[in-house]
C-alpha cells in the first residue's frame, strides 16, 4: 500500500489527529482517505467520520474505520448539503487538476461555521532547493516530488490558493520530514533521535527550509466590511487552537 501511518508526533496525521480532537465538533469528513489512515488514529476517539475516496480497493479497505465511505470523486460522490463543521483534505488537494475547485465544492457540505484542515507539501524544504539548485526534478513515489502531484506549493502559494476558494487561513503549522519511515531497520537509533531533534530545531528557526508540509486550518472568508472576529460562528472554536504561527 502506497501510504503508511506515520508516528512521530509531529507528523501531519498525527497533528491532524490531533487537532481534530481538539475541535471536537462531528461529522468529520476526510477527503481522499486512502487506506484509512485518519480513521485508524482516531479510532479510539468515537468520533463520527466519514470519508471520501476514489481508489475502490483502498475505499474498501478504508471501511472498517469510517462510519460511511463514499467510494467516488468529490465530483461524483453527491454528498449532503451543510452537512460537516469539520473536513480534511490531508496530501490530497496537489494530486488534483483544479484543487480551489474542489474546495469550494466541500464548501457546499460544510456547515456555515465549519474548519477546513489542510495538509500541503512545502517544495521550498531544503532538500528541493538543492535538488532544484542542481538541475534535478525527480519523479518519485511519495513524498514533495511525488509523480502524482499536479501542483507545487510554498507556504505563500497555498495561501493563495485558500484565498481564491474562498476560505481565510487561521492557523499555520509546518511538519518534519517522517525520518522514523526512511531509516533503514538496521540503522542507529541514537542517530534518528539526534536528526529528529535537529529538525525540529531547524522547523523553529527556520519554517519554509525546514518543513515538509504545511498544515493550515482555514474557515469560510467573510467579504470585507461584515462581520468582525468576534461575530464569526466559528470563533469560538478557532480561540481554542494553538494560534502560534511558524
Amino acid at each position: 500500500m502506497h501510504y503508511t501511518l506515520h508516528s512521530d508526533r509531529q507528523s501531519s496525521h498525527q497533528q491532524i489527529a490531533q487537532l481534530v480532537r481538539r475541535v471536537g465538533r462531528a461529522p468529520v469528513l476526510d477527503v481522499g482517505a486512502a487506506q484509512g489512515i485518519l480513521g485508524q488514529v482516531l479510532q479510539q476517539d468515537h468520533i463520527q467520520i466519514d470519508a471520501v475516496e476514489p481508489h475502490p480497493v483502498w475505499a474498501e479497505h478504508a471501511r472498517a474505520f469510517y462510519h460511511t465511505v463514499y467510494a467516488s470523486s468529490i465530483e461524483d460522490a453527491g454528498l449532503p448539503g451543510c452537512q460537516y463543521p469539520v473536513i480534511v483534505c490531508a496530501d490530497v488537494l496537489e494530486h488534483t487538476i483544479d484543487p480551489a475547485g474542489v474546495l469550494k465544492q466541500l464548501r457546499a457540505t460544510a456547515t456555515e461555521d465549519a474548519l477546513f484542515i489542510i495538509s500541503l507539501p512545502n517544495v521550498a524544504h531544503i532538500a528541493a532547493r538543492l535538488l532544484l539548485l542542481a538541475g534535478r526534478f525527480p519523479q518519485m513515489e511519495r513524498g514533495i516530488f511525488d509523480r502524482t502531484h499536479l501542483h507545487f506549493y510554498t507556504r505563500a502559494t497555498a495561501e493563495a490558493m485558500l484565498r481564491d476558494a474562498g476560505l481565510e487561513v487561521v492557523r499555520a503549522r509546518p511538519t518534519p520530514v517522517p525520518l522514523e519511515q526512511i531509516w533503514p531497520a538496521d540503522g542507529s537509533s541514537a542517530l534518528l533521535r539526534a536528526l529528529m531533534l535537529a529538525q525540529r530545531i531547524g522547523l523553529l528557526l527556520a519554517p519554509a527550509l525546514f518543513g515538509f508540509q504545511w498544515i493550515f486550518v482555514a474557515r469560510r472568508a467573510l467579504p470585507a466590511g461584515q462581520a468582525g472576529i468576534h461575530d464569526r460562528p466559528a470563533a469560538d472554536t478557532v480561540t481554542q487552537l494553538d494560534a502560534r504561527r511558524y
